[in-house]
């Protein structure tokens, strides 16, 4: 799922949609929520969107750690280590990244 499109897709309501989506406990809420403010999102996307709203604020990344631990210098991917990162959108204090180099998505 390409998280950027899906934001580009939600044009100024992005905000009040976002806050929408992360009271949604299921894929299928999810959904219904898409179909009635007239966004396109698939069953797929919808269960690939869930788990990155459900994520409870008390768990942290690795990445999350290191910045607590004092070992955060440049925001690097998870997965490949890449610095080449794209910032997706919010979702509370977190920001979701894209890497540009292996595609990962992830939350800091």
């Amino acid at each position: 799922m390409d998280l950027q499109r899906l934001l580009e897709r939600l044009d100024r309501a992005r905000d009040a949609v976002i806050r929408a989506a992360l009271r949604c406990s299921s894929a299928g809420e999810l959904l219904e929520l898409a179909q009635e403010r007239g966004i396109e999102l698939s069953a797929s996307e919808a269960e690939e969107l869930l788990p990155l709203l459900q994520r409870p604020a008390e768990e942290l990344s690795e990445l999350e750690l290191d910045a607590v631990a004092g070992g955060m210098g440049v925001l690097k991917c998870p997965e490949c280590y890449s610095s080449s990162l794209t910032p997706l959108g919010k979702k509370g204090p977190y920001t979701v990244y894209e890497c540009s180099n292996c595609h990962k998505k992830f939350i800091r």
